[in-house]
């Protein structure tokens, strides 16, 4: 009998990822979601053979019906949908009635779950069982960050004839990188279903770490863009400068790369009752040739929307269009998982859900968040 694994948002970046993983892997069908089944995009993936049905992250029989006789479910919230119109805490507390629904939902028919943030604080002080088989999986930065939102892209300053990145921390600070996320996600996604972690741990997805500064010079050899030594370089500014330059964007991004900074010079967090592992541990040595490191991410994507020459001025928006994704609930499943991302043009988080029954594989399964 097949399994079936239902993905949210497969018209997308993650979750188009997941499904050409799950495509090719003997015994799996694939049921994708999307708020428009008539796009071109879902008529692509229903020409390959997934079974595209229309389900709104607001709409919970929508959902309910796409989750039917799943065996496990991919699914994602995006909280910067609405953070440019709301701003952080209203988003922040739409987000977070949505996972809530989709706990609720996962509570009645799958006993392993993980979220994010708030969701994470929900589910451990609310549903302690459900806690009790939670994973978090954390995506770290996606390689094409420079041409999905302008906060990662650097600007050309005729002055200097360089270009150049601003960052709250120093140049030397850690570039945590998932490589290409289509790709290197469904990798992770599925090596966790097959040989899962211990409950409760947190997963960092991470394909390769440089430092700020080398990332740059990586990124302007591969693009062409900036590809001299010495044509490319990070500023360091200090985080109030940034936040004042980016608005609630820097205040989230300012965050992380202090984290990142942090954790170079006093090594990874211990907190207790946490377990920290790498997603790379849990990939069998034929899965790990998969990856794609961040040079060859890069050279997949199309670079020449970025103008040569381009500058503050040349931009008249920084954030664009983000789309909120859809969650669900499972009908038949033993573990969900919980990721969170970014795609499109902002750092956008998204929270994605993973059901995958403890049958599979003769293992339990693996929930995870990704933040």
């Amino acid at each position: 009998m097949s399994n079936l694994i239902v993905v949210i948002g497969a018209t997308g970046g993650q979750g188009g990822g997941v499904v050409d993983i799950f495509l090719k892997e003997p015994g799996w069908k694939v049921r994708g979601t999307t708020r428009n089944t008539s796009s071109e995009k879902a008529k692509a993936l229903a020409a390959k053979g997934v079974e595209m049905v229309s389900a709104n992250l607001n709409d919970e029989e929508s959902l309910e019906r796409a989750f039917e006789g799943a065996t496990a479910i991919f699914a994602f919230t995006d909280y910067y949908d609405t953070f440019f119109d709301l701003g952080p805490e209203k988003s922040m507390i739409m987000e977070f009635e949505q996972g809530k629904r989709i706990a609720r939902a996962g509570e009645a028919v799958c006993p392993h779950l993980e979220g994010k943030g708030r969701i994470v604080t929900h589910i451990t002080n609310e549903m302690p069982d459900l806690a009790a088989k939670t994973t978090f999986c954390v995506f770290t930065i996606f390689a094409n960050n420079p041409l999905l939102y302008d906060i990662f892209r650097p600007v050309y300053v005729p002055s200097a004839k360089k270009y150049i990145a601003m960052y709250p921390v120093p140049p030397s600070t850690p570039y945590p990188c998932v490589g290409d996320h289509a790709v290197n996600g469904g990798i992770f996604v599925r090596a966790l279903i097959k040989n899962p972690p211990p409950q409760g741990s947190f997963v960092r997805c991470n394909a390769e770490t440089l430092t700020v500064d080398s990332y740059l010079a990586l990124w302007g050899r591969v693009t062409g863009i900036a590809p001299e030594e010495g044509s490319i370089a990070a500023v360091q500014i200090s985080p109030e400068d940034y936040i004042r330059l980016w608005g609630h964007m820097g205040a989230e991004q300012a965050s992380q790369w202090r984290f990142f900074h942090w954790v170079a010079e006093h090594g990874p967090p211990k907190w207790e009752g946490i377990t920290l592992v790498e997603g790379m541990d849990f990939l069998s040595d034929e899965d790990k040739k998969g990856p794609l490191n961040i040079e060859e991410s890069l050279k997949l994507y199309d670079w020449s929307s970025f103008e040569k020459k381009f500058t503050a001025s040349s931009s008249e928006s920084r954030f664009a269009n983000l789309k909120l994704g859809s969650l669900w609930k499972p009908s038949k499943c033993e573990s969900l998982l919980f990721f969170e991302q970014e795609r499109k043009n902002t750092s956008k988080f998204q929270t994605h859900i993973l059901n995958v029954p403890s049958s599979n594989f003769e293992l339990k399964n693996v929930p995870i968040v990704i933040y």
